[in-house]
């Protein structure tokens, strides 16, 4: 296996720690991928040089017109407004399809659809609420995306997308109750923007490997959600810009 594809299979590999320690957990995280970002330039760079012989010619990699992604998707999320051990965060997984038209090499459109499920953490309460309820969040996210570097192996990209989201949080709860009634967010459409870099491994002009690590946030409860999502799967590019 490359080496470059063995660094991402170990940062998100990795056990994902009790919420207790979020913190350590995000930034772990975070730093791994800096330091995989770093190695990603200081070899972009390297292929630079190899290919600089091609002044103007763009690499196969960037004239296709479409990325077409999918794979899996990471979100941390408090799902309320409670204090101490009233309401602990979650981790969530699910999928992750993101679509970009490219009207240049170096900048397109994105269209995120995402979906995350995991279950709620509920106190022991006086209402008959189940203390793992299932919960669920989609999200439809629309914005531009750049391709900072773009090298014949590697590219970096920053996308800024906003749209909106819906979390489910009462599908678990019995008739007539609510979960705000233990301090958690009702089930609602709020809102939604993920900010981020992507970082992709080209196998082949149409096949590349991409992470995605997001500072995504939402709406819920009249207050701003700031958290971490993180997505790996595979691009297939199809068309042409030429076109």
């Amino acid at each position: 296996m490359n080496g470059a594809a063995q660094v991402i299979l170990l940062i998100f590999k990795s056990p994902i720690p009790e919420v207790s320690d979020r913190v350590k957990s995000v930034m772990s995280r975070l730093a791994a991928l800096t330091c995989f970002g770093a190695l990603l330039l200081a070899q972009g760079r390297l292929h630079a040089q190899v290919t600089a012989t091609a002044p103007g010619a763009e690499a196969t990699q960037y004239t296709p017109r479409w990325d077409l992604y999918g794979g899996a998707q990471y979100a941390h999320f408090n799902p309320g407004t409670g204090h101490g051990n009233q309401v602990a965060a979650n981790n969530l997984l699910g999928w992750n399809a993101t679509a970009t038209v490219w009207l240049h090499p170096s900048w397109g459109i994105d269209a995120s659809v995402r979906g995350v499920y995991g279950n709620l953490r509920v106190a022991p309460n006086r209402f008959g609420i189940p203390l793992r309820p299932p919960m669920s969040e989609h999200l439809v996210l629309f914005g531009p995306d750049f391709r900072v570097v773009r090298t014949v192996r590697y590219a970096v990209g920053f996308h800024a997308l906003i749209g909106a989201a819906y979390g489910d949080f009462s599908s678990g709860f019995p008739p007539n109750t609510y979960p705000q009634m233990v301090d958690m967010y009702n089930t609602k459409l709020a809102f939604g923007m993920g900010v981020g870099p992507s970082i992709d491994y080209n196998v082949t002009p149409r096949w590349s490997v991409r992470v995605i690590p997001d500072w995504l946030s939402t709406h819920y409860g009249f207050s701003f959600q700031n958290e971490f999502a993180g997505s790996i799967g595979l691009v297939y590019r199809i068309g042409s810009l030429s076109k």
